[in-house]
């Protein structure tokens, strides 16, 4: 079988690029994200000053993002909420003692943007996440699978109607067999002028250069460890991201397969994806003071998920929902109609 199921942690790849193949993103884009590595395995990084550093604004700057005087920066962890009305695919294990299993991972091992980033450039581990973490699926089909959030019963569609909301991450594994990775964070609420919620309502430039991958992999070969390293990139640079904005829910499709060097790495660690334990952070990058210290959306630690685990999923009798206009859950999000727009 030609693909992998986690291959697609590959932001820190550089070195392994042949130079025949086309760039996904300057080495200087990358900077340490994930805490729970050792020193060798991020000094390089760690030395570097990135673009992503330079990325960030002065509060004077004449900037979109900084014109609603309601914008806010840190915002408060949400209510707890009952997850046991969601379901998914792979099963919940604290433990990770199970196959094809997942578990919310520590937000202190994360390092983000502290409120002295401007001046010292320092981090600081991560406080509590946004929004929790309901359910994976894990998909398999013939083709591509776009706009899983559209699916009835998935967590998306549970959510919305209890007036919450859900960001979904697809993250698409191509080869003979498509495999989708599906995670779930969800809400009771979006704060107006929050920077969540201007990435929920915003245009897909404001989110191809925000949303960012904050990957590790506490458990796996050392040769994955190097492959996958601990270092975080802006997703929409290094591969190209669709946005759904559906009823209730925003899902952003990740093309691993529009990548030359995630393709690579796919069939690197394919034959050992079982044996490893994995994590997904996702962040909306601050770029001003106001947005700092900046918050993760949410993790998942998947642990040796298994390709036969995959299910086909039924997307085709729920493309009618694909036209829906947007929930207006708690006056709390746009109109915005639901479409895909693929953006590089």
């Amino acid at each position: 079988m030609p693909c992998n199921p986690q291959g697609f942690l590959i932001p820190v790849m550089e070195e392994m690029v042949d130079p025949s193949l086309p760039r996904i993103h300057k080495h200087h884009d990358i900077e340490p994200a994930h805490a729970g590595q050792t020193d060798d395995e991020t000094t390089s990084a760690v030395d570097q000053e990135s673009d992503e550093d330079q990325d960030f604004r002065d509060p004077q700057a004449d900037i979109e993002e900084e014109s609603d005087g309601d914008a806010k920066g840190t915002e408060e962890p949400p209510e707890k909420i009952d997850l046991s009305c969601f379901s998914g695919i792979l099963h919940r294990d604290p433990d990770e003692q199970s196959r094809s299993c997942w578990m919310v991972p520590d937000s202190a091992l994360f390092k983000v943007r502290s409120k002295n980033f401007p001046t010292d450039k320092s981090k600081i581990p991560a406080p509590s996440y946004l929004m929790e973490l309901a359910a994976v699926d894990w998909f398999k089909d013939t083709k591509r699978m776009d706009n899983v959030g559209r699916q009835k019963g998935c967590v998306a569609q549970v959510a919305a109607e209890k007036g919450m909301h859900t960001f979904v991450v697809n993250i698409q594994i191509p080869g003979t067999i498509h495999y989708s990775l599906v995670m779930y964070f969800v809400t009771n609420t979006l704060e107006k002028g929050s920077l969540l919620q201007r990435f929920f309502d915003g245009d897909d430039e404001f989110r191809n250069s925000r949303l960012k991958l904050m990957p590790g992999v506490p458990k796996g070969s050392w040769i994955v460890r190097q492959s996958v390293g601990s270092s975080s990139c802006i997703l929409g640079k290094a591969v190209d991201c669709s946005y759904v904005r559906g009823p209730g829910y925003l899902e952003v499709d990740v093309d691993i397969g529009s990548s030359a060097v995630a393709n690579g790495v796919l069939g690197l660690v394919f034959g050992v994806v079982t044996t490893l334990v994995v994590d997904m952070a996702f962040l909306i990058q601050a770029n001003t003071y106001d947005e700092l210290p900046e918050q993760v959306i949410g993790a998942a630690r998947l642990a040796h998920v298994e390709p036969a685990a995959a299910i086909v999923p039924d997307l085709d009798n729920n493309s009618d929902s694909k036209d829906s206009s947007n929930d207006d859950n708690n006056n709390n999000t746009s109109s915005e109609d639901d479409t895909s727009k693929k953006t590089n």
